[in-house]
Protein backbone atom coordinates (compact mmCIF):
# COMPACT_ATOMS: atom_id res chain seq x y z
CA UNK A 1 0.00 0.00 0.00
CA UNK A 2 1.23 3.40 -0.60
CA UNK A 3 2.11 5.63 2.31
CA UNK A 4 3.55 9.29 1.47
CA UNK A 5 6.14 8.96 4.77
CA UNK A 6 8.78 8.26 3.13
CA UNK A 7 8.18 11.30 0.75
CA UNK A 8 7.53 13.52 4.01
CA UNK A 9 10.19 12.07 5.90
CA UNK A 10 12.51 13.08 2.82
CA UNK A 11 11.62 16.43 2.52
CA UNK A 12 11.71 17.25 6.16
CA UNK A 13 14.86 15.87 6.52
CA UNK A 14 16.32 17.98 4.00
CA UNK A 15 14.88 21.06 5.94
CA UNK A 16 16.69 19.30 8.46
CA UNK A 17 20.35 19.32 7.14
CA UNK A 18 19.88 22.53 5.60
CA UNK A 19 19.57 24.19 8.96
CA UNK A 20 22.23 22.08 10.83
CA UNK A 21 24.41 22.91 7.50
CA UNK A 22 23.78 27.11 7.78
CA UNK A 23 22.04 28.20 11.38
CA UNK A 24 24.82 29.11 13.14
CA UNK A 25 22.95 30.16 16.18
CA UNK A 26 21.95 27.36 18.12
CA UNK A 27 19.00 28.82 20.00
CA UNK A 28 17.74 29.47 16.47
CA UNK A 29 18.38 25.98 15.09
CA UNK A 30 16.75 24.17 18.12
CA UNK A 31 13.63 26.13 17.38
CA UNK A 32 13.48 25.90 13.72
CA UNK A 33 13.87 22.32 14.11
CA UNK A 34 11.00 22.16 16.36
CA UNK A 35 9.20 23.68 14.09
CA UNK A 36 10.34 21.05 11.24
CA UNK A 37 8.73 18.68 13.41
CA UNK A 38 5.68 20.41 14.38
CA UNK A 39 5.02 20.50 10.31
CA UNK A 40 6.34 16.47 10.29
CA UNK A 41 3.51 15.83 12.29
CA UNK A 42 1.03 17.55 10.79
CA UNK A 43 1.58 16.78 7.25
CA UNK A 44 1.46 13.29 8.23
CA UNK A 45 -1.43 13.69 9.97
CA UNK A 46 -3.11 15.14 6.83
CA UNK A 47 -1.51 12.50 4.73
CA UNK A 48 -2.91 9.60 6.30
CA UNK A 49 -6.51 11.27 7.28
CA UNK A 50 -6.30 12.26 3.15
CA UNK A 51 -5.77 8.68 2.72
CA UNK A 52 -8.40 7.42 4.86
CA UNK A 53 -10.75 9.32 3.66
CA UNK A 54 -9.90 8.60 -0.64
CA UNK A 55 -10.28 5.15 0.44
CA UNK A 56 -13.18 5.52 2.06
CA UNK A 57 -14.58 7.44 -0.78
CA UNK A 58 -14.00 4.41 -3.21
CA UNK A 59 -14.93 1.41 -1.15
CA UNK A 60 -18.71 3.35 -0.92
CA UNK A 61 -18.58 4.41 -4.37
CA UNK A 62 -17.89 1.07 -5.75
CA UNK A 63 -20.36 -0.40 -3.48
CA UNK A 64 -23.44 2.11 -4.38
CA UNK A 65 -22.49 1.96 -7.85
CA UNK A 66 -23.37 -1.50 -8.04
CA UNK A 67 -26.52 -1.36 -7.15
Amino acid sequence: MFTPDHIIDSVQNAKKQAVNTFVIHEEFKKGLIEIIDAQTAFNKTVAQNTLLFTQLFVKNFAVGSAK
